[in-house]
C-alpha cells in the first residue's frame, strides 16, 4: 500500500500539474482521502482486536513529516513562504491592487493545503501506533499534500505571466 500509494500519488501530481486547480486538488486530495479511510479502518481493527505495532512504524511518520517541511512550497527562486508582492513581481506585474488579491488568494490556498496536510500527518502519527498504513503512507500524503500547495503558487506565476 504504502510504496503503491507513492507512486499513484507522483503520477496523480505529474499527470494533473497542466490540468484546472480543482482537477489536481481532487484527485491528489481523493487519494489522501482513501489512504486515510483505509488506516482508519485498519485503526479500527486494530483498537478492535488490541494489536500494537512496535514504535519503528513510527519512522514512516517521521519521513513524512521531514518531506512535508522540506519539499519546495515556492515556484521558482521565490523565498519559502512568498508575501503577495514578492509573487507579483516574480510574475513580472505591478504591485496595483488586483494582482496583489490573485496573489492572496493563491497564497490562501496553497496555505489550506499545507497546513491540512501537515494536520492529517499528525493524525497519522497518532493512529500509526494501531495502523501501518497510517505509518508508512504519511510520505505519499506528504508529497501529495505538498505539490497541491506550491500548484495553487504555480498556477498564479503561469496566469500572471501569460
Amino acid at each position: 500500500m504504502s510504496v503503491g500509494g507513492l507512486f499513484a500519488v507522483i503520477i496523480a501530481a505529474m499527470v494533473t500539474h497542466r490540468s484546472r486547480p480543482w482537477v489536481m486538488t481532487v484527485v491528489v486530495g481523493g487519494l489522501a482521502v482513501v489512504f486515510a479511510a483505509i488506516a482508519a479502518y485498519e485503526w479500527w481493527v486494530g483498537r478492535r482486536l488490541g494489536i500494537r505495532l512496535n514504535r519503528l512504524h513510527l519512522i514512516g511518520v517521521v519521513v513524512g513529516l521531514v518531506v512535508w517541511l522540506m519539499y519546495q512550497t515556492s515556484p521558482g527562486s521565490l523565498p519559502y513562504d512568498p508575501s503577495s508582492a514578492q509573487l507579483c513581481a516574480y510574475a513580472g506585474q505591478r504591485l496595483d491592487h488586483a494582482c496583489l488579491v490573485r496573489a492572496d488568494a493563491a497564497r490562501l490556498h496553497s496555505d489550506i493545503a499545507w497546513w491540512s496536510t501537515g494536520t492529517l500527518i499528525v493524525i497519522f502519527g497518532l493512529m500509526a501506533r494501531r495502523s501501518r498504513t497510517a505509518a508508512w503512507t504519511t510520505p505519499a500524503v506528504a508529497i501529495g499534500g505538498s505539490a497541491v500547495a506550491l500548484y495553487f503558487l504555480e498556477v498564479f506565476v503561469r496566469h500572471m505571466s501569460a
